[in-house]
């Protein structure tokens, strides 16, 4: 299967930009930061395929192949509302 890396690039990003929310909620600190952190989430997120209800709720999978991201999992089930 072959790899794509700009989709493991992207994927590393969303984990990195997930772990720095998570950084700054924990400390209270950089509130600003935070928002600036939450809405390239969203974002990024949005541009691979998460669906409004796995942006909101942090719940981002991806199926890997030898260690390596080859497809995203995203729900096929509108949100509710």
């Amino acid at each position: 299967m072959r790899r794509d890396l700009q989709l493991e690039n992207r994927w590393n990003a969303l984990m990195s930009l997930c772990g720095k929310e998570h950084e700054y909620q924990a400390s209270g600190r950089h509130p600003k930061l935070l928002t600036l952190v939450r809405e390239q989430i969203a974002h990024l997120a949005g541009e691979m395929g998460f669906s409004e209800l796995q942006i909101s709720t942090r719940e981002f999978r991806a199926e890997k192949s030898d260690g390596h991201i080859v497809r995203i999992i995203a729900d096929s089930k509108p949100p509710l509302t």
